[in-house]
């Protein structure tokens, strides 16, 4: 019981069911917003990886141009890892739509978007900090090449 009252389907739930006229249809999407927040998630590990690749390939020269872009860069590097870290904690812990068995169906439902609003959650927060250190990334990158274009460092 909630608040005196016998415990109901959140409203979400009940507008799905009323909108789509079935608990199959309502399984349906949210089989597809799993999906669509695992595509997602894939897109920042994607950003994540091509930051820290292209670090790879680069960083050392924009290190050694000063601290004025080696410090941005690190600090970016840090914030992506950190970025990446939440969002693998965030999309490891998996289960199954198909084990949500039990007798209630509404209770089934619940516990999915639960689910679903965590997950959420998590890539929101993980995108914000992936944007964050992309910011610090692409300050270092133009220290960098500011740097070079007033010829106070080498760009070859």
């Amino acid at each position: 019981m909630r608040n005196g009252k016998a415990d109901e389907p959140p409203l979400e739930y009940n507008y799905m069911r009323q909108v789509l006229g079935s608990d199959a249809e309502v399984w349906k999407v949210l089989q597809h917003q799993f999906s669509v927040l695992q595509q997602r998630l894939q897109t920042i590990f994607t950003l994540g990886a091509l930051g820290i690749t292209v670090t790879g390939f680069s960083g050392h020269r924009i290190v050694a141009a000063g601290p004025a872009s080696g410090i941005p860069l690190v600090i970016g590097l840090v914030t992506i890892l950190t970025a990446l870290t939440l969002a693998l904690a965030g999309s490891s812990k998996l289960r199954w739509l198909s084990t949500f068995n039990g007798p209630e169906v509404a209770e089934n439902f619940m516990a999915i978007i639960a689910i679903r609003d965590e997950k959420s959650r998590r890539f929101k927060q993980a995108l914000t900090i992936l944007l964050v250190g992309l910011g610090w990334y692409v300050l270092a990158i133009s220290i960098f090449l500011l740097r070079a274009a007033f010829r106070q460092i080498p760009i070859y």
